[in-house]
């Protein structure tokens, strides 16, 4: 088990390495290793986490989003993967950004995900404290709901759980990311 998990971690450092050094490039293929290497040894969780991390390098980047497709049953949500993927497909317009830095600002005119280089990416209301309602900016009009948890992830960074809703579904988002 020891060999497997050097396999994994190996990657990953090399992964946050890339980052320090601003390679997004090279940060992108090392956590797509990662969970290559997570997935041939059926570490599923591993393998998600690891391609997510590579999207948010890059929210549109495909090579992560088809490797979650090709995982299919082994995801709790995969018809979310397969709408992302599905989304990329019909919108090769939308900008190449990160959500490493994402960040909620607000003034008079509301609340909103901030992306570096991109500027909005969501606009956020929350008509409670335990629910936070979110949309895509006009420029992203389309996404799909795991490109917005993505984002909102990285944006809210929540101590627990928080309810989000996206296009009229509502999904539990904790702090490592995962949904359901």
């Amino acid at each position: 088990m020891a060999s497997l998990n050097a396999d994994i971690d190996s990657a990953l450092v090399d992964a946050e390495r890339a980052l320090a050094n601003r390679d997004p490039a090279a940060a992108i293929a090392s956590f797509v290793e990662a969970g290559d290497a997570a997935a041939r040894y059926q570490l599923w969780r591993s393998a998600i986490r690891a391609y997510r991390s590579a999207l948010e390098v890059d929210v549109v980047g495909r090579t992560p989003v088809a490797r979650l497709v090709a995982l299919g049953a082994r995801l709790r949500r995969a018809a979310d993967w397969h709408a992302y993927g599905v989304a990329l497909d019909a919108h090769p317009e939308w900008p190449h950004f990160g959500a490493l830095h994402a960040q909620i600002c607000i003034d008079d005119g509301g609340a909103r995900v901030e992306c570096v280089g991109v500027g909005a990416v969501l606009q956020v209301v929350m008509p409670n404290s335990e629910l936070v309602e979110v949309t895509s900016d006009l420029r992203l009009d389309g996404m799909p709901l795991a490109m917005a948890l993505v984002i909102l992830r990285r944006a809210l960074w929540p101590g627990g759980k928080v309810t989000v809703r996206f296009g009229g579904v509502a999904v539990e988002l904790d702090e490592l990311g995962d949904w359901g």
